[in-house]
């Protein structure tokens, strides 16, 4: 793995990894955290001092607490107290955060930071946890080497941050990551020299298993982004091959490569294409030749894009793989460690989730939500059977997800259960469904829909919208009022879009009610917009009209 330290990028070979690894391993035994009994909550950003400290733990059966680094004071209090975590390694910023709460927090022994060396102020530094377990090490007790897990032991509490706003502890087996790792390995084309740039949040499964785990898996190279704005640099730098990402982040990056594209003249665009698409009936792929400079703005050795968390715009992936990428979709939640089904490198469509991998069986309930049953689903929420015996009935995970098959066994993702919008008379509206509409547009950024219930139980629901405008976008088109953006105007042409996206909607899918958002939404940090922010509850439409 690599990170950028200086402005230059650090490189950490497997055998200094190992060792790093074992050294914390028996430093965290010198702590007193013992295997299966002990958690040891972690928290910081996506550096390799975060994988040093998962992997030691996840080697010796001490259980895992992955928080969230975007939580607040409150919310780790939460986590840390529910989880009942012995040991916390951080990052500076969250060892003074969990400083201040530390006296309501009577299990938590141990504090590591791992921006400083050594001890200050009554915290450990990281690198004197090394040298504790060294010393325990040269002692003749490597518990590195002594201590085994097995499939059914515990490896993580993964405590979820839902857009509905609801928290609960996912217990993740060695058994539920494993499989999931050997099935994705089986369905995605990843290699020991491709070399993966790490985006996302490490906390959640999505990165954790599929992007920090998979890597090492795969024997290949993980340099971790500086940040968002400079994933671009980033790709070039690092030459990345391979990058795990979510549908906003696709979004933006299309957005930006089509206006590129546009400029050079849109006819030339679509030309390339279509001598692309003639060339694969001869059986040649010229299209990375065809579109060697966008390419090469992003390294020149981009191959492979893989999407979760949301459903993806299909023109976007249908664009990115006529650029010559390698596109794929995924499903999954926490709870399934976290893959259900993948589109695979030859066996893909591009609206759908893909297919099951191979060992989860996927079908679709009376009610249209898909459930999922195999060796990667959780064992259950911790201390919290209630909700545990709701979601997992007879072996069968209940997603909340609604959806269906194919008759090319492809799985599609029409939206949340408790999302959909449901008419006097019966007909569905998802979401999901108008929001992709709307997106398609380029003076949208970001938008959400939901259902808002009327007065009178016979009249049609309202679906609404909030829109947040492409200012980018706006600014190129030269719409402005003295060097600012002049948001009537702007509000203007963002009615008339909204209104003309829905003319390929059905009539009772139609936006009815448009709210206009100069700012950006509260997101995860998945970036996943925190609807229940701006929806309030959810509220039960179908109930209603009743």
């Amino acid at each position: 793995m690599q990170h950028k330290k200086d402005g230059r990028w650090t490189p950490i070979s497997y055998r200094s990894l190992r060792n790093s690894v074992e050294e914390i391993a028996c430093g965290l035994a010198a702590l007193g955290l013992r295997p299966v009994e002990a958690k040891l909550a972690l928290v910081g950003e996506n550096l390799p001092e975060w994988a040093i400290s998962y992997l030691p733990a996840a080697c010796t059966g001490i259980v895992l607490v992955p928080i969230d680094k975007e939580l607040k004071q409150t919310e780790v209090y939460h986590v840390l107290y529910l989880s009942g975590a012995q040991a916390l390694i951080g990052d500076q910023k969250h060892i003074e955060m969990v400083g201040e709460i530390r006296n309501k927090l009577p299990q938590l022994k141990s504090l590591v930071n791992m921006d400083q060396a050594r001890e200050k102020d009554g915290i450990l530094g990281f690198q004197q946890l090394a040298t504790m377990g060294r010393d325990r090490s040269a002692a003749g007790k490597n518990d590195f080497q002594e201590r085994t897990v097995g499939p059914e032991h515990l490896l993580a509490i993964l405590f979820t941050s839902g857009t509905m706003g609801n928290s609960k502890g996912v217990m993740l087996t060695h058994g539920n990551v494993a499989s999931n790792l050997y099935d994705a390995a089986r369905w995605v084309d990843l290699r020991p020299d491709d070399r993966f740039l790490s985006v996302l949040p490490l906390h959640h499964s999505y990165e954790c298993t599929d992007g920090f785990l998979m890597s090492i898996y795969r024997g290949a190279l993980t340099s971790y982004a500086e940040n968002l704005r400079r994933i671009t640099e980033n790709l070039a730098e690092t030459k990345a091959t391979a990058v795990l990402g979510v549908p906003l982040l696709w979004h933006a990056m299309y957005k930006k490569i089509e206006a590129g594209m546009a400029e050079k003249g849109i006819w030339k665009v679509q030309a390339g294409k279509k001598v692309a698409g003639l060339s694969e009936v001869f059986g040649k792929n010229i299209r990375r030749k065809i579109f060697a400079q966008v390419h090469e703005k992003f390294g020149g050795h981009l191959r492979t894009l893989i999407s979760g968390g949301a459903p993806v715009d299909p023109q976007v992936a249908r664009g990115f793989r006529e650029l010559g990428l390698t596109f794929l979709q995924g499903y999954g939640l926490t709870e399934s460690a976290p893959i259900i089904a993948v589109n695979r490198d030859e066996a893909f469509k591009d609206g759908s989730a893909g297919l099951p991998l191979p060992s989860v069986e996927v079908k679709i309930a009376e009610d249209g939500e898909i459930l999922a049953r195999g060796p990667n689903i959780m064992k259950g929420y911790y201390n919290n059977p209630e909700a545990t015996r709701e979601t997992l009935v007879d072996g069968w995970l209940h997603t909340g997800d609604l959806g269906y098959f194919d008759k090319d066994g492809f799985l599609y993702v029409q939206g949340r259960k408790k999302a959909v919008i449901v008419t006097p008379g019966g007909k569905k509206v998802y979401p999901e469904e108008v929001e992709a509409e709307l997106l398609k547009s380029p003076y949208v950024s970001e938008c959400l829909v939901w259902g808002a219930s009327s007065s009178d139980p016979t009249h049609e629901p309202e679906v609404q919208a909030i829109v947040v405008p492409n200012v980018e976008y706006f600014l190129g088109q030269r719409i402005e009022k003295e060097g600012a953006t002049d948001n009537a105007r702007v509000e203007e042409i963002l009615r008339k879009e909204v209104k003309e996206r829905c003319q390929n909607l059905a009539p009772f899918k139609r936006v009815t009610k448009l709210t206009i958002r100069h700012e950006e939404f509260e997101k995860t940090t998945t970036k996943k917009i925190k609807r229940y922010l701006y929806t309030g509850k959810p509220i039960s439409l179908s109930a209603q009209a009743k």
